[in-house]
């Protein structure tokens, strides 16, 4: 019996964590389709490489919205139980709710597992081969993309005009570039000639330009310069809109945790200050450790709160309540630890240690059948002003 009652809850419970990870997951990547759409759209990216960036984007939301995902369905799972009574027959049975429990844990340490290989294998791979591929959308666009007399904004700060495109070569002769990148100085650039040149090891296209001139206006528009050149190299980025994806600099959060290891000695004996990458292994591990955390919360949620006998889409948005609250504390921790406020360890695991005791207390609560305050005075004050909405709306009770 005990076999059945654990593949019962399972069976609850799963079907609401895909439908749950399907929705986070379409929420967080509508933000970043409609980025990669203006690519495609006003940037004349192949749809190839849009649907190639995209399908790289979702392992980091990914990380994200598992943890999100369990909580709402297991919240959902003893929601569904607790409003058809079947708890309560559960335990006129002998069963109590920690009995109810193994497969709980069972199904949250999946979900851990799944999340932390994402974060440690999936997330760092994905960065890089966005980044590769942004390169080679980047490299595309600047050797075949530019066209001639037209000005040309695909590259982020410059504005790129071309007289004439030699059709063998791919060189360029009368280049005119307006570099806005530093505002407090912007240089207008004049070349005879140029060509791109691509470096696929370093992800890096550079323009290289051939007798030409530099002319540089201050904040001052009474100090103007002028530098001639015989050979000049301007490194181009694809402006993408995608945060933190240049294609040569290779941040933090992109690497693995063997990486940021290493970099963490190379900077040590640089005697360099190393936060943002102590910051980034806890990130790999406090994160998906959340799927064990909401897993527990979730539980007494589902029977403590009344969101029991209310509707899914109450159990919904006390979901969605709990996930604000916790990674609103979680970017203030972080933060907080990168300034150096408060320790690292504290700042990154403070939350998790939080709604952990949170969800433990709760959850003796709940075997003991014993009201928590809290939910019932948040439960009067959401009926309060559902009544007062009612009342102003004219909407009968």
């Amino acid at each position: 019996m005990q076999r059945t009652l654990y593949l019962y809850l399972l069976k609850e419970t799963v079907p609401s964590f895909a439908l749950g990870l399907l929705g986070f997951t379409l929420v967080l990547l509508t933000g970043r389709i409609l980025q990669l759409t203006e690519l495609f759209v006003n940037k004349g990216v192949p749809l190839g490489y849009i649907l190639r960036l995209l399908y790289f984007l979702l392992p980091q939301f990914l990380g994200l919205t598992i943890p999100m995902a369990t909580l709402l369905s297991v919240l959902l799972a003893f929601n569904r139980l607790s409003s058809d009574n079947e708890i309560t027959a559960l335990k006129a049975s002998g069963i109590s709710l920690y009995q109810l429990i193994p497969p709980i844990l069972l199904f949250a340490l999946t979900t851990f597992g799944a999340s932390t290989f994402l974060s440690l294998y999936s997330v760092p791979w994905a960065n890089e081969a966005s980044r590769a591929l942004l390169y080679e959308v980047a490299s595309t666009k600047a050797n075949a993309g530019v066209r001639e007399r037209v000005f040309n904004d695909d590259f982020d700060g410059l504005v790129l005009y071309v007289g004439r495109v030699m059709p063998r070569t791919l060189k360029w002769e009368n280049v005119f570039i307006s570099d806005s990148r530093n505002p407090a100085e912007v240089f207008t650039i004049f070349a005879r000639e140029g060509e791109v040149l691509s470096d696929p090891k370093a992800l890096a296209v550079t323009l290289r330009l051939q007798n030409g001139s530099i002319h540089k206006l201050g904040k001052d528009h009474q100090a103007y310069q002028r530098v001639d050149f015989n050979t000049y190299d301007l490194r181009l980025h694809l402006k993408t809109g995608l945060q933190g994806r240049k294609t040569e600099e290779k941040h933090p959060a992109d690497m693995t945790l063997g990486e940021l290891i290493r970099a963490i000695h190379l900077l040590e004996a640089k005697t360099a200050d190393t936060k943002t990458q102590w910051v980034k292994v806890h990130e790999k591990f406090s994160i998906p450790f959340a799927c064990l955390v909401f897993g527990i919360l979730g539980v007494p949620l589902g029977l403590q709160s009344k969101v029991a006998r209310g509707s899914k889409s109450r159990g919904f948005s006390w979901s969605i309540g709990i996930l604000l609250i916790y990674y609103l504390f979680t970017s203030a921790g972080t933060s907080l630890a990168e300034r150096g406020t408060i320790p690292l360890g504290i700042g990154m695991w403070a939350p998790n240690l939080l709604f952990l005791i949170l969800g433990v207390h709760l959850l003796t609560k709940a075997a003991r059948e014993s009201p928590v305050l809290l939910f019932v005075r948040a439960q009067k004050a959401i009926d309060w002003f559902r009544l007062k909405r009612r009342q102003r709306g004219g909407i009968p009770g």
